[in-house]
């Protein structure tokens, strides 16, 4: 065991021991110095600029040794060299740093791009700076390799603005995205509910502040004016998903007559993209009945006791397909 360790050793050793005074191996030598000495100074309380100053010259020599190491010594996959996706990795990490949710969404959409200038300095300079151009063979080849690391990276902006738009909007997840060329669902993520379920849930509640127990005459007027009562139900609701506020409105068709009461549907209406052809809306059913009041104890009965409404709404929501209309079948 001790034999194997010190094999190691050597062979690490031998891997960093600069064989000259400038060597990728010595870069790397002074980065992890430059690193050494930036915790020390942030150890030690240093000012801000000492600690970036050391900080920054590590990444910097990290970066050129890398660089330098990975040309004389290429790592392959099969016939391909994927040393420039590694430096070019390790430059993203450097210039987006501090780490924040764009900058890793803009580090991704540039490392291909990075990738390709690291793969194509050397076609037109040597370590000597000595600037040629190509043969035509090899421009073209650079051309190819431009064109698919863009479109890669117009890929990878694009997953990312896809990711931001569920984020914004979550109702989008809960449409059938099968036929989608562009999304695609990982694990089980069919139980997705729409914000319609929250919207409805709070007009249910304002509906049921607003009606319950009040008297049943003014419940008729109310129901009269129902355009104008559903929006006093809708104001104050505030959804999960701020951004998509604009695209629900709450409204109710004409309510349905009971036996002795009148049943409601309020209906949230997505007015955003959907995979539907012609839009949906989402149903909760609310009943409102009248109920007399029973006197308190030890009160005569009274004739003149004026019904009150007791309001019920169904947990339960149903999605609806709008109809194609005549306008939209004729053409």
């Amino acid at each position: 065991m001790i034999d194997v360790l010190k094999d190691a050793i050597n062979n690490l050793r031998g891997l960093i021991t600069p064989p000259r005074y400038l060597s990728w191996q010595t870069l790397l030598l002074l980065s992890l110095f430059s690193w050494g000495m930036a915790t020390l100074a942030e150890a030690s309380e240093a000012t801000p600029v000492t600690v970036g100053i050391l900080s920054t010259g590590s990444w910097l020599f990290l970066t050129i040794a890398i660089w330098w190491g990975l040309t004389d010594n290429p790592v392959r996959l099969g016939y391909i060299s994927i040393s420039p996706w590694i430096t070019a990795a390790v430059i993203c990490v450097f210039i987006f740093r501090p780490w924040t949710t764009e900058r890793l969404q803009l580090a991704m959409a540039s490392w291909p791009i990075v990738a390709t200038i690291l793969v194509a300095i050397p076609k037109f300079c040597n370590w000597k700076l000595d600037l040629s151009l190509p043969k035509p063979a090899v421009r073209q080849d650079l051309i190819v390799l431009l064109l698919i690391n863009l479109l890669l990276s117009s890929w990878i902006m694009f997953y990312f603005r896809v990711q931001n738009w569920f984020l914004e909007y979550p109702s989008l997840l809960a449409e059938n995205l099968d036929n989608s060329a562009f999304v695609y669902r990982f694990g089980n993520n069919g139980n997705v509910n729409s914000q319609a379920d929250a919207l409805l849930t709070s007009a249910a509640d304002n509906l049921v502040k607003q009606l319950d127990n009040t008297p049943w005459p003014r419940v008729e007027r109310w129901l009269l004016n129902l355009d104008n009562s559903i929006n006093s139900v809708a104001e104050g609701i505030i959804l999960n998903a701020i951004n998509e506020s604009v695209f629900w409105s709450l409204d109710a068709p004409r309510p349905q007559s009971m036996s002795n009461g009148y049943q409601i549907r309020l209906r949230a209406n997505w007015l955003g993209p959907t995979a539907k052809q012609n839009g949906y809306y989402v149903e909760k059913v609310c009943t409102i009945l009248p109920r007399t009041l029973q006197p308190r104890t030890g009160e005569e009965p009274s004739q003149d006791l004026t019904p009150v409404a007791q309001v019920n709404c169904s947990d339960q929501t149903t999605e609806v397909e709008r109809p194609v209309t005549l306008e939209e079948s004729a053409t």
